[in-house]
């Protein structure tokens, strides 16, 4: 009992203070206010399969609505963010990608609340590789 008693009440006034100073840090941030911003992110294709490449006009980034505290919107950069489309499974001709909030990668804290446009319409075609040099 003795040995217990040591361990919690010895030094009580700093691990007051160590308590307070805590709560203190915890209300600060809990009381930052959310703010809401808007943000061109890239748009990345990957595992397009290698007989296959896209074409027409596919726009290049999207514009993505982001919520979260202000002090972690006023850091962000579109290199924080990312919207990755994996196109291993599709086939040549048209293709329709709806773009969801959980496809982009944020940082902690961020929540994604819409995405424009929604939806992308990708045209992919046979590769044409040229044919190799006769002498």
């Amino acid at each position: 009992m003795r040995f217990l008693r040591k361990y919690l009440f010895g030094n009580a006034l700093l691990k007051l203070l160590a308590l307070s100073i805590s709560f203190l840090l915890w209300t600060t941030y809990t009381s930052e206010p959310f703010s809401e911003i808007g943000i061109q992110v890239p748009l990345e294709f990957i595992d397009i399969p290698p007989r296959l490449e896209i074409s027409g006009d596919v726009p290049t980034a999207v514009h993505v609505r982001i919520r979260g505290r202000s002090a972690l919107l006023r850091r962000l950069v579109p290199a924080d963010l990312n919207l990755r489309l994996d196109m291993k499974d599709d086939k040549p001709g048209e293709a329709l990608i709806h773009l969801t909030p959980d496809m982009v990668g944020s940082p902690y804290g961020a929540n994604i609340v819409q995405i424009s446009p929604p939806e992308l319409h990708v045209t992919l075609v046979p590769r044409h590789e040229p044919a190799p040099a006769s002498r």
